[in-house]
């Protein structure tokens, strides 16, 4: 099932022409959103970012998109669909009615809805295969390279390149061959207890569960965190390489080119991580 402008749908044959066409033609912001046992798990932080995200892409915000107000037709739909599964993923998806045009530069804003089930729960903790750079194409810097919504096209193509050579991610650089990021999310290198992270501004992509884990470790006293540029060359020299996948989990790096390394630390900061849930 689907809620499309808050109306729900059994199937997409229901949506009005204008809306899928909406859908279909104009690029789609996307804000997904972990729910456990009908609770919208850190949602005030997810509607802050996608509220944040509107204003980057200069969309129309339409004054009845209130926290409260997504939250509850995303219950609405949970309820509707008849689901009685202690977690799923809940998609809310933003759309321009129309491209911007000189007559009209601030069309009206078309919001749906989506859920997925998930029977394994969250943050499960998952080792990787080898991983490798795309050096294909590069993310530029700044603020627009943040959003996960705006550079589609760029993780399409990384994610045929890692297919088509045995890899289950890849390195993501920017324009000046720094490491921002892996194709499936946030990257985290350990030389003993410390921590280091690419900078989101450097073009990785901002989520709410970065900054949760960002916090949780500076509140420990096992680790210190920093954020820095880092360099391809830096890689190998790490004791542990970890990915944190919003709402999915933390995935251990196990080798990359001739570096096969430990998971030990990335255990202890996924304990960690999971006590922020309880």
């Amino acid at each position: 099932m689907y809620s499309y402008q808050s109306i729900i749908v059994p199937t997409l044959a229901e949506v009005s022409e204008e809306q899928l066409r909406a859908f279909t033609c104009q690029p789609v912001l996307t804000e997904t959103v972990a729910l456990r046992k009908n609770s919208l798990l850190f949602w005030e932080e997810h509607y802050l970012r996608l509220m944040a995200s509107m204003r980057i892409l200069r969309m129309k915000i339409p004054l009845n998109f209130t926290m409260e107000y997504l939250e509850e037709k995303a219950n609405e739909l949970i309820e509707a669909s008849g689901a009685n599964h202690s977690y799923a993923l809940v998609s809310f998806n933003v759309v321009r009615e129309t491209a911007p045009t000189l007559k009209n530069p601030l069309p009206e804003s078309f919001l749906s809805i989506s859920y997925q089930t998930r029977e394994e729960g969250f943050f499960c903790k998952n080792d990787l295969l080898p991983i490798e750079l795309y050096k294909d194409h590069f993310l530029s810097e700044g603020l627009y390279s943040s959003l996960s919504s705006v550079n589609s096209h760029f993780y399409s193509m990384a994610w045929v390149f890692a297919h088509e050579n045995g890899y289950q991610d890849a390195f993501i650089l920017n324009e000046n061959k720094e490491v921002v990021e892996t194709l499936r999310g946030s990257l985290f290198l350990v030389n003993k207890n410390h921590i280091t992270t690419p900078p989101v501004y450097k073009g990785g992509r901002k989520g709410v569960y970065r900054n949760l884990l960002f916090s949780t470790i500076e509140k420990s006293d096992k680790f210190t965190i920093e954020e820095k540029s880092i360099s391809p060359f830096s890689l190998q020299k790490s004791d542990e390489i970890f990915v944190l996948e919003d709402t999915l989990g933390i995935h251990s790096i196990s080798k990359y080119r001739k570096k096969h390394f430990s998971n030990s630390q990335a255990q202890t900061i996924f304990r960690l991580l999971l006590e922020e849930f309880n």
